[in-house]
Protein backbone atom coordinates (compact mmCIF):
# COMPACT_ATOMS: atom_id res chain seq x y z
CA UNK A 1 0.00 0.00 0.00
CA UNK A 2 1.87 3.31 -0.51
CA UNK A 3 2.37 5.97 1.70
CA UNK A 4 -0.35 8.83 1.81
CA UNK A 5 1.19 11.79 -0.43
CA UNK A 6 1.61 15.12 2.09
CA UNK A 7 -0.68 17.98 0.74
CA UNK A 8 0.95 21.57 1.67
CA UNK A 9 -1.43 24.07 1.34
CA UNK A 10 -0.15 27.21 -0.50
CA UNK A 11 -1.59 30.42 -0.62
CA UNK A 12 -1.39 32.38 -3.89
CA UNK A 13 -2.20 36.09 -4.89
CA UNK A 14 -4.13 35.51 -8.45
CA UNK A 15 -2.30 36.64 -10.98
CA UNK A 16 -5.49 38.94 -12.06
CA UNK A 17 -5.49 40.78 -8.70
CA UNK A 18 -1.73 41.74 -9.45
CA UNK A 19 -2.19 42.84 -13.00
CA UNK A 20 -5.41 44.59 -11.05
CA UNK A 21 -3.31 46.64 -9.03
CA UNK A 22 -0.43 47.61 -11.24
CA UNK A 23 -3.34 48.45 -14.00
CA UNK A 24 -5.41 50.79 -10.87
CA UNK A 25 -1.71 52.84 -10.50
CA UNK A 26 -2.12 54.85 -14.02
CA UNK A 27 -5.56 55.21 -13.59
CA UNK A 28 -6.14 56.69 -10.59
CA UNK A 29 -3.36 59.55 -11.61
CA UNK A 30 -5.64 59.55 -14.93
CA UNK A 31 -8.80 60.31 -12.76
CA UNK A 32 -6.84 62.63 -10.78
CA UNK A 33 -6.13 64.48 -13.74
CA UNK A 34 -9.79 64.38 -14.98
CA UNK A 35 -10.87 65.49 -11.66
CA UNK A 36 -8.34 68.51 -11.53
CA UNK A 37 -9.01 69.57 -15.03
CA UNK A 38 -12.94 69.55 -14.36
CA UNK A 39 -12.67 72.20 -11.26
CA UNK A 40 -10.76 74.00 -13.36
CA UNK A 41 -13.51 74.62 -15.29
CA UNK A 42 -15.97 74.82 -13.08
CA UNK A 43 -13.37 77.52 -11.32
CA UNK A 44 -14.58 75.86 -8.04
CA UNK A 45 -12.17 76.94 -4.93
CA UNK A 46 -11.05 73.18 -4.40
CA UNK A 47 -8.41 71.12 -6.20
CA UNK A 48 -10.78 67.47 -7.17
CA UNK A 49 -7.66 66.20 -7.99
CA UNK A 50 -6.67 63.42 -4.82
CA UNK A 51 -10.06 61.52 -4.98
CA UNK A 52 -8.66 58.67 -7.14
CA UNK A 53 -6.04 58.57 -4.52
CA UNK A 54 -8.59 57.98 -1.93
CA UNK A 55 -10.77 55.56 -4.29
CA UNK A 56 -7.51 53.35 -5.00
CA UNK A 57 -6.79 52.78 -2.04
CA UNK A 58 -10.12 52.06 -1.04
CA UNK A 59 -10.43 49.31 -3.65
CA UNK A 60 -6.51 48.53 -3.73
CA UNK A 61 -4.67 49.10 -0.51
CA UNK A 62 -2.40 51.78 0.76
CA UNK A 63 0.68 50.87 -1.76
CA UNK A 64 -1.67 50.91 -4.65
CA UNK A 65 -3.13 54.77 -3.98
CA UNK A 66 -0.02 56.06 -2.54
CA UNK A 67 1.98 55.42 -6.13
CA UNK A 68 -1.03 56.53 -8.16
CA UNK A 69 -1.16 59.52 -6.17
CA UNK A 70 2.55 59.82 -6.68
CA UNK A 71 2.74 58.73 -10.16
CA UNK A 72 -0.02 61.50 -11.01
CA UNK A 73 1.81 64.97 -9.06
CA UNK A 74 4.73 63.33 -11.22
CA UNK A 75 3.23 63.47 -14.63
CA UNK A 76 1.91 67.23 -13.84
CA UNK A 77 5.29 68.60 -12.40
CA UNK A 78 6.86 67.40 -15.60
CA UNK A 79 4.23 68.99 -17.82
CA UNK A 80 2.63 71.63 -16.51
CA UNK A 81 3.52 72.61 -12.75
CA UNK A 82 6.81 72.55 -12.67
CA UNK A 83 9.71 70.25 -11.70
CA UNK A 84 9.91 71.90 -8.43
CA UNK A 85 5.90 70.43 -8.04
CA UNK A 86 7.20 67.01 -7.87
CA UNK A 87 7.11 67.31 -3.86
CA UNK A 88 3.59 67.63 -3.61
CA UNK A 89 3.40 63.82 -4.79
CA UNK A 90 3.90 63.20 -0.82
CA UNK A 91 1.00 64.90 0.02
CA UNK A 92 -1.17 61.98 -2.11
CA UNK A 93 0.62 59.61 -0.32
CA UNK A 94 -0.36 61.20 2.76
CA UNK A 95 -4.03 61.24 1.66
CA UNK A 96 -3.90 57.11 1.09
CA UNK A 97 -2.14 57.00 4.47
CA UNK A 98 -5.34 58.68 5.84
CA UNK A 99 -7.46 57.26 3.82
CA UNK A 100 -6.19 53.63 4.56
CA UNK A 101 -6.19 54.65 8.14
CA UNK A 102 -10.03 55.75 8.01
CA UNK A 103 -10.70 52.23 6.75
CA UNK A 104 -8.82 49.96 9.45
CA UNK A 105 -10.54 51.91 12.02
CA UNK A 106 -14.04 51.35 10.25
CA UNK A 107 -14.66 55.02 9.21
CA UNK A 108 -16.01 53.94 5.99
CA UNK A 109 -19.80 54.13 6.70
CA UNK A 110 -22.11 56.96 5.26
CA UNK A 111 -24.64 56.19 7.58
CA UNK A 112 -22.76 56.96 10.44
CA UNK A 113 -21.77 60.15 11.41
CA UNK A 114 -18.62 59.33 13.09
CA UNK A 115 -17.31 58.75 9.05
CA UNK A 116 -17.92 62.65 8.18
CA UNK A 117 -16.73 63.91 11.62
CA UNK A 118 -13.07 62.13 11.26
CA UNK A 119 -12.98 62.87 7.53
CA UNK A 120 -13.49 66.73 8.48
CA UNK A 121 -10.79 66.50 11.37
CA UNK A 122 -8.29 64.35 9.46
CA UNK A 123 -8.41 65.43 6.03
CA UNK A 124 -9.79 69.21 6.70
CA UNK A 125 -7.85 70.03 10.24
CA UNK A 126 -4.51 67.19 10.35
CA UNK A 127 -3.45 67.13 6.71
CA UNK A 128 -3.67 71.25 6.09
CA UNK A 129 -1.07 71.18 8.63
CA UNK A 130 1.27 68.28 6.12
CA UNK A 131 0.35 70.87 3.38
CA UNK A 132 1.24 74.43 5.28
CA UNK A 133 4.79 73.00 6.10
CA UNK A 134 5.44 71.91 2.38
CA UNK A 135 4.19 75.07 1.21
CA UNK A 136 6.23 77.36 3.53
CA UNK A 137 9.48 75.70 4.02
CA UNK A 138 9.74 74.84 0.43
CA UNK A 139 7.98 77.49 -1.50
CA UNK A 140 7.76 80.64 0.93
CA UNK A 141 4.00 80.49 1.54
CA UNK A 142 1.53 83.34 0.54
CA UNK A 143 -1.66 82.81 -1.23
CA UNK A 144 -2.97 80.54 -3.32
CA UNK A 145 -4.04 81.17 -6.91
CA UNK A 146 -7.77 80.52 -6.17
CA UNK A 147 -9.49 83.72 -5.87
CA UNK A 148 -11.72 82.62 -2.56
CA UNK A 149 -8.88 81.02 -0.15
CA UNK A 150 -6.25 83.81 -1.33
CA UNK A 151 -8.93 86.36 -0.23
CA UNK A 152 -9.31 84.57 3.13
CA UNK A 153 -5.71 84.36 3.69
CA UNK A 154 -5.25 87.86 3.14
CA UNK A 155 -8.10 88.85 5.82
CA UNK A 156 -6.35 86.12 7.97
CA UNK A 157 -3.24 87.76 7.67
CA UNK A 158 -4.79 91.32 8.22
CA UNK A 159 -6.52 90.95 11.75
CA UNK A 160 -4.00 88.46 13.04
CA UNK A 161 -0.63 89.32 11.63
CA UNK A 162 0.07 85.56 11.68
CA UNK A 163 2.19 84.27 8.53
CA UNK A 164 1.38 81.20 9.25
CA UNK A 165 -1.96 81.02 10.34
CA UNK A 166 -2.92 82.36 7.85
CA UNK A 167 -1.53 80.13 5.79
CA UNK A 168 -2.77 77.12 7.32
CA UNK A 169 -6.62 78.69 7.25
CA UNK A 170 -6.92 79.19 4.01
CA UNK A 171 -5.56 75.75 3.29
CA UNK A 172 -8.52 74.50 5.49
CA UNK A 173 -10.68 76.08 3.58
CA UNK A 174 -9.99 74.68 0.58
CA UNK A 175 -9.34 70.87 2.44
CA UNK A 176 -13.01 71.15 4.24
CA UNK A 177 -14.82 70.90 1.33
CA UNK A 178 -12.46 69.05 -1.05
CA UNK A 179 -11.47 66.15 0.61
CA UNK A 180 -14.82 65.44 2.45
CA UNK A 181 -16.22 65.76 -0.70
CA UNK A 182 -13.84 63.49 -2.48
CA UNK A 183 -13.76 60.91 0.22
CA UNK A 184 -17.80 60.72 -0.03
CA UNK A 185 -17.27 60.40 -3.54
CA UNK A 186 -15.11 57.68 -3.37
CA UNK A 187 -16.88 55.55 -0.91
CA UNK A 188 -19.60 55.70 -3.13
CA UNK A 189 -18.10 54.32 -6.26
CA UNK A 190 -16.01 51.91 -3.83
CA UNK A 191 -19.51 50.22 -2.75
CA UNK A 192 -20.59 49.70 -6.07
CA UNK A 193 -17.08 47.48 -7.23
CA UNK A 194 -17.93 43.80 -7.29
CA UNK A 195 -15.93 42.48 -4.15
CA UNK A 196 -13.82 40.62 -6.51
CA UNK A 197 -12.22 43.23 -7.74
CA UNK A 198 -11.87 44.65 -3.95
CA UNK A 199 -7.71 43.97 -2.86
CA UNK A 200 -7.51 45.84 -0.01
CA UNK A 201 -7.63 44.00 3.60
Amino acid sequence: MPEEATVETVEVTPTGAKILAVVMIPTIAALNYVGGVLVEMLKAPIWGDTWATMLGTLISGFVVGAAGGFLYNIIMAFTVWGLPNWVWGFANVAIALITWFMMKMGWTDLKKPMTYIMAIILFGFIYPIFTTAISIGLFGGGPLWKPLPAAIYAAVLSSTGNFWLANYIQNVSTEVPDKVISYIISLIIASRVPKRFILAK
